[in-house]
C-alpha cells in the first residue's frame, strides 16, 4: 500500500489521478489532498477517498471544510497548504498548477520517497534548489508530463555517451494552421479549445502559444541534464508520439501512446511497476498516420523565448515564467489580446537586472518582485 498525497488535486491530473487510485485500492490511500478554491469537488473527492488531510488554498473555505469534513485535518490559506505539504507520505505528486506550486514542491521534498512531478513551473523556475533538495533527502522524482514521462521511459542512461539528442512533441495547438494574418481574429474562447488534450486553463493557453512546449523544453534540459542543443521540438499533430531518444548508431527510441494522462500518471504512481488503467491500446492501423512538422517561431514567438532564456540564467527562467503567468491572467480578464502574450514577455525579460540565485526563497522573492512590478 502507498500513501499518496495529491497537491492540486481538484484539477484534471489531480481527478485523473484519484481515479487511478480508485480503480486501484489495494495499492495505493489518497492520505493528503489539497485544493485551489474549488471546496465542492475537493469535498466530494476527499469523502470518496477517505482522505485524512486536506487543504486548501482559499482561507475564506476553512470553517467549511470543517463543517463538511468531520474528524478529517484540515488546513486552509498559503501556511495550510505548506503544512500539507510536510506530512509524510511514500508518494506526491504535484499537480498544482504555475508557481504557486514552486514551495510545496520544494517542501514536499523532505516528507516523501518519490515525487511524482507534474508542476512544471517549479522546475522551469527553482530546477537548480528542487533538484538538490531532491537529491539531499534522497527522493525520486517521477516525471509525469506527458513528453517527459515517455522520455523517462526510453531514455537510456547506460548509454549517454551514445546520446546525440532527444526529441519532445507538441500538438501545435488549436491555431497550428491560423495564417499570421488572422491571429487577430483569436479569442479567449478558441484558445481554451485545445484539440488533442483535456487540461486546465493555463495549460490550454500556453498550448495555445507553444509556451507550454518551451516550459517542457526547460524542463527536459534540467531533469535530465541535456545541453540545450541536444533536445528538439517537433510538431505532431496527432499526439501519439510523446518523446523520442536518437544515439549516434542511428537508433531513434520512441514513447507512443493515446493522449490521456491516466496512462503517464499510473507509470509514476505504480513505478517501478506497471498496473492497469481504463485507457484504450494503441492501435496505429485505426489511426492512420503520423505526421510532423517543424515548429513555426514566427506565429509561435514563445518557443523562441523560452530556447533563448534556457541558454541564459536562472533568474531569466523565473522571469519568464512569471511573466506568462502574468500575462494569462490578463488575457482570462480580457485585458490583452492574444498576441500580447509574448510581448509582455519580451518585455519583462528585456527589463530584467543581473539577479544571482542561490536559495528557494531568492526564487520565490525574484517571482513576487515580478508579478508587483506589473
Amino acid at each position: 500500500m502507498r500513501t499518496i498525497a495529491i497537491h492540486g488535486a481538484t484539477g484534471s491530473i489531480g481527478l485523473n489521478a484519484i481515479d487511478i487510485i480508485q480503480r486501484h485500492p489495494d495499492r495505493f490511500k489518497a492520505n493528503v489532498l489539497t485544493g485551489g478554491s474549488n471546496i465542492t469537488k475537493l469535498v466530494e473527492i476527499a469523502q470518496q477517498t477517505s482522505a485524512e488531510h486536506v487543504a486548501i488554498a482559499d482561507l475564506a473555505h476553512y470553517q467549511d471544510l470543517k463543517k463538511f469534513l468531520p474528524g478529517v485535518q484540515i488546513y486552509a490559506g498559503t501556511t495550510g497548504i505548506l503544512e500539507a505539504a510536510c506530512i509524510d507520505v511514500d508518494m506526491c505528486l504535484a499537480a498544482i498548477t504555475g508557481s504557486a506550486g514552486i514551495l510545496p514542491t520544494y517542501k514536499a521534498l523532505a516528507h516523501c520517497d518519490y515525487l511524482a512531478l507534474v508542476n512544471k513551473e517549479s522546475i522551469v523556475a527553482a530546477g537548480e534548489q528542487i533538484l538538490a533538495e531532491a537529491q539531499s533527502q534522497n527522493t525520486k522524482i517521477l516525471p509525469v508530463d506527458s513528453e517527459h514521462n515517455g522520455l523517462y521511459q526510453i531514455f537510456e542512461e547506460s548509454h549517454r555517451s551514445a546520446l546525440t539528442h532527444v526529441t519532445i512533441t507538441a500538438s501545435g495547438g488549436p491555431f497550428r494552421s491560423l495564417p499570421k494574418d488572422q491571429f487577430h481574429t483569436i479569442t479567449k474562447e478558441r484558445a481554451l479549445k485545445h484539440p488533442n488534450w483535456a487540461m486546465g486553463p493555463k495549460n490550454t493557453i500556453d498550448s495555445a502559444t507553444l509556451m507550454n512546449k518551451g516550459l517542457e523544453y526547460i524542463e527536459a534540459a534540467l531533469l535530465f541534464n541535456l545541453a540545450p542543443g541536444q533536445i528538439k521540438v517537433v510538431v505532431h499533430p496527432q499526439s501519439i508520439v510523446h518523446a523520442l531518444s536518437s544515439y549516434h548508431d542511428g537508433t531513434t527510441l520512441a514513447h507512443l501512446g493515446l493522449p490521456d494522462m491516466r496512462s503517464p500518471i499510473s507509470y509514476a504512481l505504480a513505478w517501478p511497476e506497471r498496473i492497469k488503467t481504463p485507457v484504450a491500446p494503441l492501435n496505429l492501423a485505426t489511426i492512420g498516420s503520423l505526421t510532423f512538422e517543424e515548429p513555426d517561431y514566427e506565429r509561435f514567438p514563445c518557443l523562441r523565448i523560452a530556447e533563448n532564456v534556457m541558454k541564459s540564467s536562472q533568474a531569466a527562467r523565473i522571469v519568464m515564467n512569471a511573466a506568462d503567468e502574468i500575462a494569462f491572467q490578463k488575457f482570462m480578464a480580457n485585458e490583452i489580446h492574444f498576441t500580447d502574450i509574448p510581448v509582455i514577455i519580451q518585455n519583462q525579460l528585456d527589463a530584467l537586472s543581473s539577479s544571482p540565485i542561490n536559495t528557494i526563497e531568492d526564487v520565490i522573492a525574484l517571482d513576487q518582485s515580478c508579478r508587483q512590478k506589473a
